[in-house]
């Protein structure tokens, strides 16, 4: 009796920690990720840790997949997919006197949080320092929700803005860009992060750590996050959309982001003109690294219909429910791609994702992005029989990193998402080299830890916890999110 007891205590607790975090404003409660689709399913493991040592990646790739397709279901009781009903980043990392809130008040954000991922990704570069664009924030958006613009500044002390920027909403991330992210957490990813006895949502808790030379943070097996972009399309006529045909090489040093590539598609959600060929513009109010303003892009696109993307109708229950921020950020991307405000109507298309578990120590590393030539070449390779898999998830290329050499101990392939990893890296990178080198503390010079950490410049170095250049940080199980987002001290 006393067991049963405990265990339904322990169920109602699960059960209030979960709609604890459960996202704005909808009353549907968190959604673990689907059965069927080989998450921690039956002997999937064994056969990725198999898959891994022996250099498989058909075998990683038909497991990324199925990841892909699984966690773009749509949730129940919600027209969205099952990753918006877990909490985000912005909930992760609130600071102390907002958690309770489960999602943070945009006003409770830190100078240091209200950085845009772009900005804060240019903040650990060191040798592919390329030029980026400046998104000025559209003069619209300023004027119509000053509460969602938050200054930056140059250092911790320095109490002069640089720059301006738009805070983080309750749903979704600033990108600095026509990107619209979001940054979503399984349950048990928010439950490592906030844990009241070693909460790693603060910097004070990851100083003590490295100051006890506690060398590895380890996160729970069922550890999932995702990096989701949504690209808007406007209800009426046709939007433009930048595509991907291998534009530029390994060797290209660069900017590569979608500003410069040579392919467009556009989406016409009436479906009238699907498959015609068509003169489409986009991108206005851009400026180059030098602050020559980019050109409007004009080209000839073909056509597409909302049933060849993941998408979703903004309905007026969301907008109600978008905080300012969430609103703000939504409509500066769609002035800088067309020019034009978003609103209740409109559409958000899926165009990439990053989907990061922990099944295995090195971490399952997976990342999709749309494509007109989803059929061709070596990403399109290995897609399983999905009957189960609602949406068009065929329609995307995916590419793996799982910390699989090359050659038996050599250098890692090149392995990145084109609209995600391009708006702020040259091509040559790799997700799981990269990811490999998060910890504390962070900082652009040797002994810290960056994205190119000074003491292990190859950017496709396999390296392992054990790597002469990682022995004297803490690394944080391949999660920059945490070093990246840490409150400081209040």
């Amino acid at each position: 009796m006393r067991i049963r007891t405990v265990i339904t205590l322990l169920i109602g607790a699960l059960m209030l920690v979960a709609a604890a975090w459960q996202p704005k404003p909808t009353s549907t409660p968190y959604q673990p990720f689907p059965s069927g689709f080989g998450y921690m399913e039956g002997k999937e493991i064994d056969v990725l840790k198999e898959a891994v040592k022996n250099r498989n990646h058909a075998d990683v790739r038909r497991h990324g997949w199925k990841l892909w397709a699984g966690i773009m279901q749509p949730a129940k009781n919600l027209d969205w997919p099952i990753w918006y009903t877990w909490p985000n980043t912005k909930a992760a990392f609130a600071p102390e006197d907002a958690k309770r809130n489960g999602l943070a008040d945009a006003d409770a954000q830190t100078d240091v949080a209200s950085k845009s991922l772009k900005k804060q990704n240019a903040d650990r570069l060191i040798k592919d320092s390329v030029p980026l664009p400046i998104y000025p924030i559209p003069e619209p958006v300023r004027k119509k929700y000053p509460k969602a613009i938050s200054p930056t500044f140059g250092t911790q002390c320095n109490t002069q803005a640089t720059s301006i920027t738009i805070r983080d909403g309750a749903h979704v991330l600033f990108n600095g860009d026509i990107l619209i992210p979001t940054e979503s957490l399984s349950l048990e990813a928010m439950d490592w992060i906030r844990n009241p006895k070693k909460p790693l949502y603060l910097q004070t808790t990851l100083n003590k750590l490295h100051n006890k030379k506690i060398h590895i943070l380890t996160a729970p097996q069922q550890h999932i996050v995702t990096k989701h972009m949504y690209w808007p399309v406007k209800a009426a006529g046709l939007s433009a959309i930048p595509v991907w045909h291998n534009d530029y090489g390994p060797g290209d040093l660069c900017y590569a982001g979608y500003e410069t590539w040579s392919h467009l598609i556009a989406v016409d959600p009436s479906g009238n003109q699907v498959g015609q060929t068509v003169q489409v513009s986009y991108l206005y109010g851009v400026l180059q690294a030098d602050y020559i303003p980019f050109p409007t892009v004009t080209k000839p696109a073909k056509v597409y219909g909302l049933e060849d993307f993941y998408h979703h109708k903004v309905t007026q229950a969301d907008w109600d429910s978008f905080d300012e921020a969430d609103i703000a950020i939504i409509n500066a991307s769609s002035y800088w791609a067309y020019n034009e405000p978003f609103g209740p109507g409109d559409y958000l298309v899926t165009i990439a994702m990053h989907i990061n578990t922990k099944e295995i120590p090195t971490w399952t590393m997976q990342s999709v992005w749309w494509s007109d030539q989803y059929d061709k070449g070596k990403y399109a390779a290995d897609r399983p029989a999905l009957p189960q898999a609602q949406g068009p998830w065929w329609h995307y290329l995916l590419v793996d990193a799982y910390g699989i050499p090359e050659t038996p101990g050599g250098t890692q392939p090149v392995a990145m998402n084109p609209y995600i990893e391009l708006a702020i890296h040259p091509v040559a990178t790799n997700c799981n080299t990269c990811h490999s080198r998060a910890g504390w503390p962070t900082g652009n010079k040797a002994g810290f830890a960056s994205y190119q950490n000074p003491n292990c410049p190859n950017l496709l170095e396999t390296l392992t916890p054990d790597s002469e250049c990682l022995k004297t940080l803490t690394l944080t199980d391949f999660q920059w999110i945490i070093p990246d987002r840490a409150c400081p001290p209040q």
